[in-house]
């Protein structure tokens, strides 16, 4: 029954607070981009184990429909007003709970590349909010308390039930569903992109190695900054996911299977490496994983898109200001990763293979480093192919801050031992930006902006070193 099952969709939802909780603060009607939020109502199932009471960390997990209860969950909708600058592909993106908020917001840059959007509201948490979990993450009350009129009805029964849910939002997008109601306006998808980061990763990892065998709604995953934890079924919360287990892994940690016939891309920051180092698996032909050195977590363009849409919605602070935060931003990378994808899926030509960050060699359970400090191995940004400065996917402050990670300007007098002259800088830069082309993991209209990055980040690493 789970795998015919398609919720009945109601909307465009209005009143209440007048927009979406989480949705992009720019004028997307002036871009032609439509944003609107639905109500889906039905039935779901949550799973449990068929072959033993612990989930195998290989990820090969064999499971079965188990209780079903009912939920009203939301889905928000970004897709292009005129049907001929739609590209076909729609991305449909598990919202994030990790700070006690349902949230994801479309990168504005895809968009312009013709996909629609549609964030679906997968746990429990967003509607009905969480404790504080650790230092920096405040306790919250969901959105059903953050705007009662427009969101009183939404109902979640357990993360136990998320996956179901989520193949039936997806089952919806590519059927209609029966209430005659179009959530993409007519738009005919031609193919159906599963995305979520972090703990949204984490869950779309366990969604692969639980629904996608049966349901095969989705035509490729991307999954950024990945823990290398898949919470087993029926369910497992994020904190106790966490916990670290009698084999120095966590009680989440697993593999993702690649067995299901359809493309699966990983991108992640070198915050994750240590865990996902628990559970590495090889590249196939239906497995990519892309690990960026010297970055962070919570690094990019997006964070402070984030920031400032929470400060709009009332949620605390958004993402904390952190004095030294890595600098490095890699929104170029998961754009081409999503392009990459899509070649993938259509051609069946898998993107660049590239060896993941080195481990310690001595054993100490730390990053390989070079002579200034920053991780080998993994795709080679040019902050770390021509370095000004030292790049670290982590700090020492409290755990939300954390990841943000850290990066330490180098000294005027390591530059010059680096490099004889601006032109030596300019020229390993601008070939580390030439290569990341060549694999296919910066686009080709991104390139000019990327090595003009590089003569800003001189002229700033002089002016530091200075003062």
């Amino acid at each position: 029954m789970t795998a015919t099952r398609v919720p009945v969709v109601s909307g465009p939802v209005h009143g209440g607070r007048g927009w979406p909780f989480g949705s992009p603060l720019e004028d997307l009607e002036a871009r032609g981009y439509l944003v609107e939020e639905f109500f889906l109502t039905g039935t779901a199932s949550s799973y449990v184990l068929a072959d033993g009471p612990k989930a195998s960390i290989d990820g090969m997990w064999s499971v079965e429909p188990a209780d079903e209860a009912a939920y009203v969950t939301r889905a928000y909708v970004v897709r292009p007003v005129d049907p001929n600058e739609f590209n076909g592909a729609v991305i449909v993106n598990w919202q994030n709970v990790t700070i006690g908020v349902d949230f994801g917001m479309p990168d504005l840059d895809q968009l312009e590349r013709g996909y629609a959007w549609v964030g679906v509201t997968t746990q429990r948490v967003a509607m009905e909010g969480q404790p504080s979990l650790a230092e920096g993450m405040p306790a919250t009350t969901g959105l059903r308390a953050w705007d009662p009129e427009r969101y009183s009805a939404l109902s979640h029964p357990g993360d136990a039930y998320s996956y179901d849910i989520f193949s039936q939002a997806g089952r919806l997008l590519r059927d209609r569903g029966s209430s005659g109601i179009e959530m993409l306006g007519g738009l005919e998808p031609r193919l159906l992109i599963a995305t979520g980061g972090s703990q949204s990763a984490m869950r779309l990892g366990s969604y692969i190695n639980i629904a996608h065998q049966r349901d095969r709604v989705f035509d490729g995953f991307l999954l950024t900054v990945h823990w290398g934890i898949c919470p087993p079924p029926p369910d497992m919360g994020l904190v106790e996911s966490w916990q670290l287990a009698e084999d120095f892994t966590f009680a989440g940690s697993a593999r993702i299977r690649d067995d299901g016939g359809v493309p699966i891309l990983v991108i992640n920051s070198e915050s994750e490496t240590l865990m996902t180092s628990l559970v590495r698996q090889a590249d196939t032909d239906t497995f990519r994983f892309w690990e960026m050195a010297g970055t962070a977590h919570g690094g990019g363009e997006q964070s402070d898109a984030m920031t400032a849409v929470l400060g709009r919605d009332g949620i605390g602070e958004g993402l904390p200001e952190v004095a030294g935060r890595n600098t490095i931003v890699w929104d170029y990378v998961a754009r081409a990763a999503m392009e990459r994808l899509v070649e993938w899926i259509e051609t069946g030509r898998p993107p660049a293979s590239i060896a993941p960050i080195e481990l310690d060699p001595a054993g100490a359970g730390g990053i390989r480093r070079d002579a200034v400090g920053n991780a080998v191995g993994g795709v080679r940004l040019p902050e770390l192919v021509a370095p000004l400065a030292t790049h670290s996917g982590t700090n020492t402050q409290n755990p939300l801050a954390a990841l943000m990670g850290k990066s330490t300007p180098l000294p005027a007098s390591r530059i010059a031992e680096l490099y004889r002259d601006y032109d030596e800088f300019l020229k390993g830069w601008e070939g580390a930006v030439d290569d990341l082309a060549n694999l296919g993991l910066v686009l080709p209209d991104a390139i000019a902006n990327l090595k003009a990055r590089g003569r800003f980040a001189w002229d700033g690493a002089l002016s530091s070193a200075q003062s």
